[in-house]
């Protein structure tokens, strides 16, 4: 940064207070101006949201060489004006934008009372994946968890923060929030507070980069019920007759403390639908009733187990490699006896072997076997 940037940095000591002011006192009253519309205007708390304050912790990461590496932006919604205008701060390599990821975000609340300087995930790609109560439940986790590889100091707000929301967005960033600092609209901070707070979230942002990369996926863990519940629900509300595959299975994570392949809920549930909701390894298989549209009760079984996706080029998390089965078939394929399932396993394989070579997936039946002559466990 030249001289004379830096005067002009130093002596604008309390310009984000005043920033954050203008937001406080104009965002409301220009809200209700717009009729609900996000359309950019030359308004105090626009101005603040969309340049100033952007433009301030821009000037903050270039003083301290980082700038290179964030992205700052401002948010007032798109289409609709958003309830809770954000100022997101985010790092080259793990996110671009809010929905994903995790990164540092103010965050104001929707009465304009207060808002949150936070470290925040991105909970988008999570409710596309599996559904909004789900997604902020496992959020909840993750932050939990990511807590305790932080030393945060004795006035940060741990988890879980309060926006005064009425719109399902804003409860996501209720539920997303990791550690967060609380300033009031009569208590605003200082230029020395609000980015003592802000170094403290960055160095809390880096640690968890450089531990767990662009997503703290690892540090929730998925049920075998949890995912057949989302998978049953998926399915029923879905089209039916559409055989689609989304991006393979990711590569192994570690979920506290075990290595395993994430499954995708989207392409289980495409393939019980294709199935119509019954057992491949028998049709008239009896089962219940589930509250998902009260569609029949069958589960999502990859046929050659996730487990096994190391020795495969090819994703294994296809609907080809999807069998859908009645819970009793379910729970043979992994605590039957082997010569009560071989026969079932053959069938199945060979009804679906033109499939998987689509998909570039090759077996021998003797391998295949194998992988079943051990433990299986519920997640393949």
């Amino acid at each position: 940064m030249g001289s004379a940037n830096l005067v002009q940095y130093l002596l604008g000591k309390q310009a984000m207070q005043a920033e954050i002011r203008d937001v406080f006192e104009h965002y409301y009253k220009t809200r209700i101006r717009l009729s609900g519309r996000a359309k950019i205007l030359d308004t105090p708390d626009h101005t603040a949201l969309l340049s100033e304050i952007p433009r301030q912790i821009q000037a903050h990461l270039s003083a301290r060489g980082r700038a290179h590496l964030y992205k700052i932006k401002g948010s007032i919604g798109l289409g609709n004006i958003a309830r809770v205008p954000w100022v997101g701060v985010f790092r080259q390599g793990v996110t671009e934008n809010a929905e994903n990821g995790y990164y540092i975000v103010l965050l104001f609340s929707e009465d304009m009372s207060r808002c949150y300087l936070s470290l925040n995930q991105g909970i988008t790609a999570i409710e596309k994946m599996y559904t909004k109560q789900f997604a902020r439940r496992k959020m909840l986790e993750a932050a939990a968890e990511a807590l305790k590889r932080l030393n945060c100091s004795p006035e940060a707000h741990l988890g879980k923060i309060d926006l005064a929301s009425t719109g399902d967005l804003a409860r996501a960033y209720e539920a997303a929030a990791i550690v967060s600092f609380l300033y009031t609209n009569n208590e605003l901070p200082s230029e020395a507070v609000f980015f003592s707070h802000f170094n403290e979230l960055l160095d809390h942002y880096e640690l968890l980069y450089r531990e767990f990369g662009p997503n703290l996926h690892s540090l929730f863990d998925v049920s075998e019920g949890e995912f057949q519940q989302v998978v049953l629900e998926k399915a029923a509300a879905q089209a039916p007759n559409v055989e689609l595959d989304v991006p393979g299975a990711e590569s192994p994570k570690t979920i506290l403390g075990t290595k395993a392949f994430i499954r995708s809920p989207i392409v289980a549930a495409n393939a019980i639908r294709a199935a119509e909701f019954k057992c491949e390894i028998d049709p008239n298989h009896w089962t219940f009733s589930s509250k998902a549209k009260k569609q029949r009760y069958v589960e999502a079984h990859h046929l050659i187990p996730i487990s096994q996706q190391n020795l495969f080029e090819a994703s294994l998390d296809v609907v080809a490699n999807v069998v859908s089965l009645c819970a009793t078939c379910h729970r043979m394929m992994h605590f039957g006896l082997a010569e009560e399932k071989k026969s079932h396993l053959l069938g199945l394989l060979r009804e679906r072997k033109a499939r998987l070579r689509d998909k570039a997936i090759e077996v021998r039946d003797s391998d295949f076997l194998q992988f079943y002559s051990g433990k299986v466990v519920l997640e393949d």
